[in-house]
């Protein structure tokens, strides 16, 4: 087996999309609804004893440090301060992260920036690196905090108790950022809008560790840097101890916490140094779950899930045989036993209803909601959660998060929010406004009514307090461009609002629930109609239990055209695979006919043309296409640009290169504007009179290599992950600046 690609920017991630693994639907042990509301109270008495006694213990060795400064007793204390200022503030950095050791959030905000210094990790960044450990958990090319990649190596695992590696990367990540870059893995899961308060912590960050360093050499002692610096390197290795057991050994790429993560039983010293994480199964379950409600919580769901170990040295020799085991095969793991469970995926039991003629369903139930309570339904493939706030109002909106594929029905109600239950991001239920990250995005808000004879909810939704609308949008045609790419064109049914957005945008489409749907193979050419029936997709159904939504760019001008067209490309696993799984929202669309009608929510977007006369670099592969040819139509049909532009697009062959005709017969209209098409497995002598090889390579070899200045230019990406990050690895090597580089990634 070869090695895998643990890379963000690699390729692991595109096949974890295809595989469905990316941002998936993961087990959860069930819970009765009134036993899970008592877990979820949040206290801040608990976790403000804890964080004063650990701050005590920080002072009072912190003190001795100082009173033994230069006796051989100094050891001593420092090492009791080390492990508490570095390793026990993990545990700290971890709860307040997710935003439930406290009860006041700005208990939790205060306590997470501390610890993230203290543990050696920038705060914004690891933020959002935690959000995408708990989408994608154990998925490669998808986590970026699997701490024990495949094939394990014995001595890199012994250094890490010590975090050399880990500490050198954070450190270059730092500095990095201080001077206004971007890490290329942060890139792929920090939202772009969070980059200027990265910049700025990074300063403070660097600001700290130099004026600790002057200190220590304007007064000639080390003793500064025992205080600040020193005990990351000395005590970290409780780190490793406790947070190995959380996955190392475990199954990669399962959508199964019990799987992928332990539980330990630990006494009680251990528990208030790890602030009770060895329960990491019940945490990944259910992380709105306070970590001092762990213990209920895990013996609520224990007989559902493998057996706990007894304790750490337990959990220690099963990890070392595992390492042994993968330092040589890298495709062992320990599969843990599960018992067999009639549970399902859901918590929150749906109340399937039927609309009326007006669109009104009766949910006259939700008169028995508590305060602080929700329930969820589910009306014609779409779903809602109704709440009843803490002073007794009723409010609903639609139930799926907007940031993460989670149901806001299994979160948690406080006052007049709703906090998620996948990633503790919070919408107001009133106006739907997003109040907490990671949700950005408002939700669709629907009125309730109440009548003689019930309350209805109405399933049109209410108008957004954002720029963003709902649309009803008819198919007008399918076109198939490539073996796996298709394009979708689409009309508003409504005549107004007029449909209007800017080159670059993207729609969010619903997915609807649905069951065994079939693909709808359009007109395909006679490879494609072969390449799929050897693979089974000709005859291959899909079912999506829980609705959704999907975001697909705008491939049209939005001056010129007068439809829209998407590019959608079909998600699915790959040959090697014994059974076929088909990505839910790509499934839908390729199963859409002429005359279907979808519904979409937009514009949005960030991906946008700079006001510049700069000249312009655009490069693309795949279904990155759709926002650069709308940016090449807008700028070059519509403002006919003086611009010098330069589009570089790989494809697999010819045969798969999205819009050549179109692109070739622009750059004979427009001298200031060429396109370069480049394949990197050519099929025939026709095919290898191209550019062959990779794109970004190509780009590099036949343009930039060549350019008098690189930095004169702004460059625009769309495409692949890893053609994205080779791309802009590149361009960073030949010292252009960030905000030169605009992407899209998908």
């Amino acid at each position: 087996m070869q090695p895998r690609d643990y890379r963000l920017t690699g390729p692991e991630g595109a096949h974890a999309q295809q595989r469905g693994l990316a941002d998936a639907r993961w087990y959860q042990s069930p819970v009765n609804k009134a036993a899970m509301r008592a877990l979820l109270v949040r206290r801040n008495w608990p976790a403000l004893r804890d964080t004063c006694i650990w701050f005590a213990l920080l002072g009072a060795s912190g003190y001795a440090m100082y009173a033994t400064w230069g006796t051989a007793w100094f050891p001593l204390p420092f090492l009791v301060y080390a492990v508490l200022y570095a390793s026990v503030s993990d545990s700290r950095w971890h709860e307040c992260s997710h935003g439930t050791a406290f009860k006041s959030d700005w208990l939790n905000i205060l306590v997470y920036e501390i610890s993230s210094f203290l543990v050696f990790r920038e705060s914004t960044t690891w933020r959002w690196s935690h959000v995408r450990h708990h989408t994608d958990t154990i998925i490669v090319g998808r986590d970026p905090e699997i701490a024990s990649p495949r094939p394990v190596s014995l001595w890199q695992m012994v250094l890490s108790f010590f975090k050399p590696q880990a500490m050198w990367a954070e450190a270059k990540r730092i500095v990095l950022h201080a001077f206004g870059g971007r890490d290329s893995q942060a890139a792929t899961y920090v939202p772009e809008s969070e980059w200027p308060k990265i910049h700025w912590k990074a300063r403070i960050y660097l600001l700290i560790y130099c004026s600790v360093i002057a200190l220590a050499v304007a007064g000639q002692s080390l003793l500064p840097l025992m205080y600040v610096g020193m005990p990351t390197v000395f005590g970290s290795w409780l780190i490793s101890i406790y947070g190995y057991t959380q996955h190392a050994g475990l199954a990669e790429d399962v959508t199964d916490h019990r799987r992928n993560s332990r539980t330990v039983y630990m006494n009680f010293l251990n528990r208030f140094l790890y602030w009770n994480m060895n329960y990491h199964v019940e945490h990944h379950m259910y992380p709105l779950v306070p970590y001092h409600a762990l213990p209920k919580l895990h013996a609520l769901i224990k007989d559902d899930c493998p057996p706990a170990y007894p304790g750490l040295w337990a959990a220690w020799k099963e990890i070392i045989t595992a390492w042994r085991r993968q330092a040589k095969d890298p495709a062992f793991y320990i599969e843990r036993p599960l018992p067999n469970s009639d549970a399902t995926y859901e918590r929150a039991t749906a109340s399937v209803k039927a609309a009326d003629a007006q669109g009104f369903v009766d949910i006259s139930e939700a008169r028995t909601l508590a305060p602080e309570d929700v329930m969820r339904v589910d009306v014609g493939g779409h779903t809602f959660a109704v709440y009843r706030t803490a002073n007794g109002e009723l409010a609903a909106t639609e139930g799926i998060c907007t940031h993460g594929n989670a149901h806001l029905a299994n979160g948690l109600v406080l006052g007049d929010e709703i906090e998620c239950p996948k990633h503790n991001g919070r919408f107001n239920v009133h106006d739907g406004s997003a109040r907490r990250a990671p949700a950005c995005v408002a939700l669709e808000r629907y009125a309730i009514e109440s009548r003689a004879e019930g309350l209805f909810l109405n399933t049109r939704p209410l108008p957004r307090t954002d720029a963003i609308k709902r649309w009803a949008l008819r198919v007008v045609a399918v076109k198939n461009l490539s073996t796996f790419i298709r394009e979708i064109e689409l009309a508003p049914e409504q005549l107004t609002p007029q449909f209007t957005y800017k080159p670059g945008d993207y729609l969010r489409l619903c997915i609807p629930a649905y069951e065994a749907r079939s693909l709808y193979l359009a007109v395909p050419t006679v490879s494609q109609a072969a390449t799929w029936e050897a693979l089974g997709l000709t005859h291959a159904k899909a079912c999506n239990v829980q609705p959704c939504m999907r975001n697909y760019s705008l491939a049209t001008n939005p001056v010129k055209d007068e439809t829209l067209k998407l590019n959608v490309r079909l998600a699915f696993n790959g040959a090697d695979e014994q059974t076929m799984h088909l990505g839910v929202g790509s499934a839908y669309m390729y199963s859409l006919k002429p005359g279907d009608v979808v519904e979409a929510m937009g514009p949005q977007g960030d991906f946008r043309i700079k006001p510049a006369n700069t000249d312009m670099v655009y490069l693309g592969g795949g279904a990155g296409m759709a926002p650069l040819k709308s940016h090449l139509s807008f700028l070059l049909e519509t403002e006919k640009t003086a611009r010098s532009i330069s589009f570089w697009y790989g494809a697999r062959n010819r045969h798969e290169a999205l819009y050549r005709e179109y692109f070739e017969n622009l750059a004979k209209q427009h001298q200031n504007f060429t396109f370069n098409l480049v394949l990197s497995e050519p099929q025939d002598e026709e095919d290898k009179q191209l550019n062959i090889g990779f794109v970004h390579q190509a780009m590099y070899d036949q343009f930039l290599k060549g350019a008098a200045n690189s930095r004169a230019f702004e460059y625009y990406l769309c495409g692949p992950p890893p053609m994205m990050a080779a791309a802009r690895t590149m361009l960073k090597k030949h010292g252009v600046p960030d905000k030169q580089v605009a992407f899209d990634e998908f």
